[in-house]
């Protein structure tokens, strides 16, 4: 069978259908036999379900039953489980999250201490000396005098 509405035929037999379905389902039903005798031989096996009596399990079945998958191996899957529930996880991941804040204290790097703006403004000033020195290739400290007062000596005519 190939019908858009079998898979609501189940649904509609236990009456979980949303009403406008349920209605789309009830027009479809009269033109589709294939529908018609899915629909029957679902309504015949639930009627034959709904017949058979409740099972009660006793308590020593239960006991026996539960004592059976008790005894049996677990796989691997559920070792790996165990292993990664919260209880087991958190006292490694707090071992871990501590090493890696000592580790990252012990590496972490002196800052440099801060200059007030006037040290600033002289180690800025110096910079650009010392860059205007290797630009030039100045080799002794007379011309790096020249090179500090060089603005001043071009403003005279």
């Amino acid at each position: 069978m190939s019908c858009s509405f079998e898979q609501d035929l189940t649904a509609s037999l236990d009456q979980e259908l949303p009403a406008l379905e349920a209605a789309r389902l009830a027009a479809h039903l009269p033109t589709c036999p294939d529908c018609r005798a899915t629909e029957a031989l679902l309504r015949t096996g639930l009627q034959a379900v709904a017949t058979l009596p409740a099972f009660e399990p006793s308590s020593a079945l239960r006991r026996a039953l539960l004592a059976q998958v008790d005894a049996l191996p677990t796989s691997l899957g559920a070792r790996l489980r165990a292993l990664l529930r919260p209880w087991v996880l958190v006292p490694v991941g707090g071992g871990l999250a501590a090493g890696l804040v000592v580790t990252l204290l012990v590496l972490q790097r002196p800052h440099a201490p801060e200059l007030s703006p006037p040290a600033q403004l002289e180690l800025a000033m110096n910079f650009d000396v010392v860059d205007n020195y290797e630009v030039l290739g100045i080799d002794s400290p007379e011309d790096l005098d020249v090179v500090e007062h060089l603005q001043e000596l071009e403003k005279t005519p």
